[in-house]
């Protein structure tokens, strides 16, 4: 609508141009009373202070009435649907999201808002994470706008919309679309924006992962594969499943698995599990330690941790958080 009534006007301004040109060639009128008869004209007003003197002027005026009539009513019959329509609360609500999409930074951009796009964004809101979403389809985009996301309705294919996405500000991208053509498409143009960028992309068929991975993508992940392990194992071990999805879904329970990095001068750095104090001052639980490429599963009290170590733990939300202020605190290191 908005390039419709654009275009309306041009062709508006471009007739007012026309005509008075026009009346200053075939009636040597002023270039202010060109521009009154010819305004005259275009909106029918007609006044009759100003007549042609000339039959070139009268036939003029007359494919003028034809034509400039015609482009004026179709520039006001846009406008007023325009205004009708909300479609300018529309063009200021887009243009204020564009503006908070372009100052947020370290967020994740979500490229299709189906099925599992939008279970995507839901649970990043959940973990308090900042997310910008991508859907093509008008009505699924006003959906999530509705419910308070940052959304673009536009192709995420393009390189522009990753653009106006801020990027280049993203710590990551996930790719939910529905085609696997379109989720390496977008891995290959969102790595080359943004070489940093981890991205996790969708696949539905197997042989597309090979594809993806070599289009720059950090993980491939297919819900196909996802549900089917999830559906044979509550058969096989319903207690063990219906117990996972409690921690995972109920609201009540907080246990929460984080990724802990051991930074440069935290008091973590040459402690065993044992005297590390983790256990006993937080209650949360290390599952592993990845240590470059090692991954050391269900590590042991006698294991030493070292700078870089990324260590996988859960616990309950208060103990998590009382084992970053350990991790951190550089008062309670040992001397």
């Amino acid at each position: 609508m908005v390039r419709r009534v654009w275009i309306a006007f041009i062709a508006l301004v471009v007739t007012l141009i026309v005509g008075t040109a026009g009346l200053m060639v075939t009636e040597h009128l002023s270039l202010a009373r060109a521009i009154y008869l010819t305004v005259q004209t275009v909106t029918t007003v007609g006044f009759g202070d100003i007549e042609p003197q000339t039959d070139a002027g009268h036939i003029f005026l007359i494919f003028m009435m034809l034509s400039g009539v015609g482009v004026m009513l179709y520039f006001a019959g846009l406008l007023m649907a325009f205004l009708i329509e909300g479609q300018l609360a529309g063009v200021y609500w887009r243009r204020k999201m564009n503006k908070k999409i372009q100052q947020v930074q370290d967020h994740v951009i979500v490229c299709g808002a189906g099925r599992v796009g939008r279970q995507v964004v839901y649970r990043l809101r959940k973990e308090g994470a900042q997310c910008v979403v991508i859907e093509q389809k008008e009505d699924l985009a006003n959906e999530l706008i509705e419910e308070g996301f940052l959304v673009i309705n536009s192709d995420a294919t393009h390189d522009e919309t990753l653009i106006m996405a801020s990027i280049e500000k993203a710590k990551g991208l996930i790719s939910a679309l529905p085609e696997d053509a379109l989720n390496v498409f977008v891995t290959l143009t969102a790595k080359g924006l943004n070489p940093n960028i981890q991205v996790v992309a969708r696949m539905d068929h197997p042989e597309s992962e090979k594809k993806l991975l070599r289009a720059g993508a950090d993980k491939v992940i297919s819900p196909a594969t996802l549900s089917g392990w999830r559906m044979a194992m509550s058969m096989l071990k319903p207690i063990s499943v219906e117990y996972l999805e409690t921690v995972i879904h109920d609201h009540n329970i907080e246990i929460e698995m984080v990724e802990l990095k051991i930074d440069e001068g935290s008091c973590l750095i040459g402690e065993t599990l044992l005297t590390s104090g983790i256990k006993q001052q937080t209650g949360a639980m290390v599952l592993a330690i990845l240590r470059g490429d090692q991954v050391i599963s269900n590590p042991s009290a006698g294991d030493q941790l070292s700078q870089g170590d990324l260590l996988i733990v859960l616990g309950l939300r208060d103990q998590l958080h009382r084992l970053e202020k350990l991790a951190a605190n550089l008062s309670n290191c040992k001397t």
